[in-house]
């Protein structure tokens, strides 16, 4: 159509012929150009690679657990660790979210395992504000949670981690890639741990999370036990969601999950329902809602935008073995309370000194 209206104005001497001739290539390469732009698929155009999104998961999720004491096997047999992902950093304060049921039992000794290997130490004995939740577990079996399951852990450190940058779960729609980082329980008794990321679609997300826990977005990456608490990113590394549920009917968020449309009316049916029975996917909570929560829990930090740097996915694949593999969580997370207690120097809200004065920084 441009070439047709230039060619009414254009006096067809060879100059001019040339001039059109021009005009038009340039015209059709535009329009071709926006027809491929426009048929290539979301999934094709995502900046990263999974061995990428991999990589920053790999710097960021973390192993959270309760302290073991030396020798004591029957605790063992019972010990659930979980997994978490670095958000936010105040100096030499780190702040890992995870999920409420990770850190169900209080007024215990707890660990955080960062992408060096390093376990700190969480004293949530003296000092119960180092674990800060955001839901209230409704009997001691977390059969229901009031607000969301979601807690951050606090730790203190000298060295320097990455933290996740936060994402926008609203950009994202049905089939786009998700990745779950976390750190499963073996099938046996084995004191090795290997962190994995599985990679998965998008199946539903949406706007009003459940009651129970916050829910709200399904996905249907395939996860294991011990991989509650950890990142679910999506196709840019960004943090979009935390973990909480495995596949299943059991965990309540395919048939709990209502269907609403673009202005957040109830269709009256659920997502179960909506997605035509394929129920049989894993469920989180938005980080946008926890945001939410923390702004109206009056808890103030800064987080990381996008987009991911560079340097940090470089950092990721260059030190993943060491990252990804613990030998022995046993004795990596086996704590002398006493020295540790007695040793380590005052770091006021971080600080595992007993007695120490403790002002929350929100």
């Amino acid at each position: 159509m441009g070439c047709f209206i230039a060619s009414l104005f254009v006096t067809l001497t060879q100059q001019g012929r040339r001039w059109l001739h021009h005009r038009c290539v340039r015209w059709w390469l535009w329009v071709g150009a926006a027809m491929i732009v426009a048929t290539i698929p979301a999934w094709a155009v995502q900046a990263l690679t999974l061995d990428q999104v991999d990589a920053i998961a790999s710097q960021v999720t973390v192993v959270i657990a309760q302290g073991l004491q030396k020798g004591d096997i029957e605790q063992r047999q019972e010990w659930n660790p979980g997994s978490g992902v670095l958000v936010a950093r105040e100096g030499q304060t780190y702040y890992a979210l995870t999920a409420l049921h990770v850190v169900r039992t209080r007024g215990t000794v707890y660990g955080v395992r960062t992408s060096d290997g390093e376990v700190h130490f969480i004293d949530d004995e003296s000092d119960p504000s180092n674990i800060i939740p955001l839901g209230n577990e409704q009997d001691e079996m977390g059969s229901a949670i009031a607000g969301m399951d979601l807690a951050l852990v606090r730790f203190t450190s000298n060295l320097d981690y990455p933290v996740a940058v936060m994402g926008n779960s609203r950009r994202m729609g049905r089939g786009d890639r998700v990745v779950v980082s976390g750190w499963p329980n073996p099938e046996d008794d084995s004191a090795r741990r290997e962190r994995i990321s599985s990679s998965g679609a998008l199946v539903a997300i949406s706007p009003s999370p459940l009651s129970d826990g916050g829910y709200s977005v399904l996905y249907d990456n395939l996860t294991r036990r011990g991989m509650s608490g950890g990142p679910v990113l999506n196709g840019d590394g960004e943090l979009v969601g935390i973990h909480g549920r495995g596949r299943g009917d059991s965990n309540g968020c395919n048939q709990g999950l209502l269907e609403v449309d673009a202005s957040g009316n109830d269709l009256g049916r659920s997502l179960g329902q909506a997605l035509e029975g394929n129920t049989d996917a894993s469920c989180g909570m938005q980080t946008v809602h926890f945001l939410s929560a923390a702004e109206a829990a009056r808890i103030v930090l800064a987080y990381e935008d996008p987009p991911v740097d560079e340097q940090l996915i470089a950092r990721g694949l260059a030190q993943k073995p060491k990252a990804d593999t613990v030998e022995d969580i046993y004795a990596a997370f086996t704590f002398d309370v006493r020295s540790l207690l007695r040793d380590q120097p005052s770091g006021g809200c971080g600080s595992v000194l007993l007695g120490d004065p403790c002002d929350r920084p929100f």
